[in-house]
């Protein structure tokens, strides 16, 4: 990374490090890249693509629709009730 486009990136982000971070974190990106290219010599033929370093799976259940409860045991907990629905006190007249 060259201290221009450290600059740019400072800019982007609406954030200024003084000349002091500027160069550290120039030396970390370089450090970063000199570590990327050790990586890039070694045979990684026959090694499987790696997302993540845990195995995924889906924890969550298929939505299946069900009725849990009946509508009679519903109503039993209403004060009043209508044939198949609660009675609730009119708000507006």
């Amino acid at each position: 990374m060259t201290l221009k486009e450290l600059t740019d990136l400072e800019s982007l982000n609406e954030f200024k490090l003084t000349d002091s971070e500027e160069n550290k974190a120039l030396e970390l990106f370089d450090f970063m890249a000199d570590e990327a290219k050790i990586f890039q010599n070694l045979n990684t033929d026959g090694v499987e693509v790696m997302v993540h370093c845990m195995p995924m799976t889906n924890v969550f259940r298929d939505d299946v629709r069900e009725q849990a409860f009946s509508r009679d045991d519903l109503l039993k907990g209403s004060p009043e009730r209508s044939e198949d629905s609660w009675v609730v006190p009119r708000l507006v007249k």
